[in-house]
């Protein structure tokens, strides 16, 4: 009798966890209310987003993220900087212009700026206008780009260029630092320097007068540009993940979202209120909701039921708060990949710190030495801001 009420505690006990898991999957795939948005797909690149990526092939990083409305050429616009570190050194350049969403973007110059003086500025005659929407699969597209070049007190170099593209694709599913992605867009083209004029003009860019640069463009509606390559100038640049800090000096709540990939290169992976604000500016006495997603980076991996066992934490300033991770089949924070066959699991928490003073909220997600395969992190947390 012992035994038998032993094996139908186990049977029991298997399908409640069948039955909560999938409750939890059920719960992901609804329209959750009240979750401010939490339970939600990835928020595509707007102009809070900061993207990290890796520069081939000397394994440097470049950061984009957006500055704020500055004046150039006369005229008000968004001032966007690109900074490479490698070995110590900065390279710092400031792109001009505005960012619409949705691949939509002006640019009206640039300026490289390397220590504490500016090397040079670009001014376009007229303003680049992209919009990737608008290009079709199939369709070549041509512009001609022409501008100045001021380099310090010598007089301008004119310059002026064409660059052919053609989109080959917007469905294609390729490997990336990020894992396996879906629904990519593949651009390929070329670009040619037509002309460059100027008393000062030095014999070195006249060499590249007439000289084709081929390259490669991988664009994702979600991550924005994915992949860089230029192999004639051996330049190639692979997005390595991308964080938004929604609004830190909101009135009430701020959302915060992270992607990245913890690996034995990049063993940390952490979202935090006090990152994004540079404080403790989160309320303590109010709830904080966390979401959290797992997924094996490698493709065949990620079809697999195997759980990542990264080492994960929900935080804050003096405390952890506990949760469980469940496997899912669906991923809500990238409905694109729900008919891959992935497997997803997650971890979500709706707690207050429970003190009254300045607070954080964090997620922090670490990759043991014992693992080998890297692992795709999505998280957001949507905290409330100490009034």
């Amino acid at each position: 009798m012992r035994n038998f009420l032993k094996d139908c505690g186990r049977r029991w006990n298997k399908v409640m966890a069948g039955v909560f898991a999938l409750s939890f999957t059920i719960v992901l795939v609804s329209c959750s209310k009240g979750d401010g948005g939490v339970k939600a797909p990835f928020k595509p690149v707007e102009k809070t987003t900061v993207k990290q990526y890796k520069v081939m092939p000397t394994g440097g990083q470049l950061t984009t993220e957006y500055i704020g409305e500055t004046t150039f050429n006369g005229k008000s616009v968004e001032q966007y900087r690109v900074t490479y570190s490698e070995n110590g050194s900065n390279k710092v350049v400031d792109v001009y212009g505005e960012y619409y969403g949705n691949g939509k973007i002006d640019i009206a110059g640039f300026s490289v700026v390397e220590g504490f003086t500016t090397d040079y500025t670009v001014t376009f005659d007229e303003v680049v206008s992209l919009d990737e929407s608008r290009f079709r699969v199939g369709k070549q597209q041509e512009l001609t780009v022409s501008g100045s070049v001021q380099a310090g007190d010598n007089f301008p170099i004119s310059v002026s260029g064409t660059t052919r593209f053609e989109k080959t694709s917007e469905d294609e599913t390729v490997e990336t630092e990020l894992g396996v992605l879906s629904g990519v867009h593949i651009f390929e083209g070329e670009a040619i320097i037509d002309k460059v004029e100027g008393v000062e003009a030095p014999v070195l860019l006249n060499l590249f007068v007439g000289v084709r640069a081929n390259y490669e463009i991988w664009y994702h509606p979600t991550f924005g540009i994915l992949k860089v390559e230029v192999p004639e100038l051996g330049f190639g640049t692979t997005l390595l993940g991308e964080y938004d800090c929604g609004n830190p000096q909101a009135s009430d709540y701020n959302t915060i979202q992270k992607i990245g990939i913890v690996s034995s290169e990049n063993p940390s992976f952490v979202l935090s209120s006090y990152d994004c604000s540079g404080d403790f500016d989160a309320d303590g006495e109010r709830h904080a909701k966390m979401y959290l997603e797992l997924r094996w980076a490698d493709e065949d991996k990620a079809k697999t039921s195997e759980k990542p066992e990264v080492e994960v934490s929900f935080k804050t300033v003096w405390g952890y708060f506990p949760f469980q991770l469940v496997k899912s089949s669906v991923s809500i924070f990238h409905p694109e990949e729900n008919e891959e066959g992935f497997t997803y699991w997650y971890a979500y928490v709706d707690q207050a710190a429970g003190r009254d003073w300045p607070e954080l909220y964090e997620i922090v997600v670490n990759f043991p030495n014992h693992m080998n395969d890297p692992v795709r992190v999505t998280a957001r947390i949507r905290y409330p801001i100490r009034r």
